[in-house]
């Protein structure tokens, strides 16, 4: 491939942001390298990694000499630059409203996501206290 392609995840591949970047990838059927980035170690801000990323986050996908980071902006960029299955509806309208819902998951029902994190899933036992009671509001609306 004349322009390779490298996904910059976290190292512990728990960022659902990496994951649907990853997934985007694995459905065009388009051959990429994978880079684990240590934020533990705050690899996210040194030099190298901060010359490529304008926001120093990951997921980062590099493509030959362009770089992209934020998750939604690289399934669009990948949607919309190779071939295979289609990530996103056809028409205006219901791309819109796909972009509408996603956007709304990434930044609203905050509660849920800090009482019931992907490092639960992964890295800790998830909590034993019930969810508290904004987070049963934000599930309450998400559901809705």
């Amino acid at each position: 491939m004349s322009n390779p392609l490298t996904l910059y995840t976290d190292a512990h591949f728990i960022s659902p942001y990496a994951m649907s970047a990853f997934v985007a990838l694995e459905e065009k059927g388009v051959s990429f390298e994978l880079s684990p980035v240590d934020l533990d170690r705050g690899a996210q801000r040194e030099a190298g990694y901060v010359s490529l990323s304008l926001t120093g986050k990951v997921p980062m996908l590099v493509h030959g000499s362009f770089a992209l980071t934020e998750s939604s902006a690289i399934t669009e960029y990948v949607d919309e630059t190779f071939p295979g299955s289609a990530l996103y509806p056809s028409t205006a309208l219901q791309r819109a409203r796909a972009r509408q819902i996603q956007a709304w998951l990434r930044s609203d029902l905050m509660p849920i996501r800090q009482e019931r994190s992907s490092e639960n899933l992964f890295r800790r036992p998830p909590p034993l206290a019930p969810l508290s009671e904004a987070a049963q509001q934000a599930t309450g609306k998400l559901l809705a």
